[in-house]
């Protein structure tokens, strides 16, 4: 999750999964995101072109955004560690998840549908309409400076 370039290292943001699932398969990453807008509800989202994650919301229009909690730093490194295609990630890392492929300990998630996609250099952004949301009793993991941190009440 590190980069070269300064301003990975600059804009603080939170960990999250992304989940999808369509015709059987199924794959989660780990990834970032950013609401476009608050007065309709609007997340985006980039996966790179041709991997797994990407095929499947594709194929679907679907996918979850899923905050990841304090507890999952592992799970955050494990989901990014290998692509979908070769394996599944849910069963190789034993991810418990609840009825939403949500894992369990994540901070809050958003069941999204796609109402945008724009193909960017290598990349997929897709911009989806958040119709499903919860919020647990977990803190949410933060990516800030190539480490994690814990976003706590000041």
């Amino acid at each position: 999750m590190g980069s070269s370039n300064p301003v990975f290292n600059w804009l603080p943001c939170a960990v999250v999964f992304i989940t999808t699932a369509h015709e059987g398969r199924r794959d989660i990453m780990t990834a970032t995101a950013m609401f476009v807008s608050e007065k309709e509800p609007l997340i985006a989202i980039s996966v790179a072109d041709g991997h797994l994650t990407e095929k499947l919301i594709s194929a679907s229009g679907k996918f979850t955004v899923v905050i990841a909690g304090e507890g999952q730093k592992k799970l955050a490194v494990q989901a990014g560690s290998i692509k979908g295609e070769d394996v599944d990630k849910f069963e190789k890392f034993a991810i418990q998840t609840d009825k939403n492929m949500v894992p369990v300990g994540s901070a809050a998630w958003f069941a999204c549908t796609v109402v945008k996609t724009i193909a960017i250099t290598g990349y997929r952004v897709f911009i989806g309409r958040i119709l499903d949301q919860m919020e647990r009793d977990e803190h949410p993991l933060i990516w800030h400076q190539n480490s994690f941190f814990s976003l706590n009440p000041a």
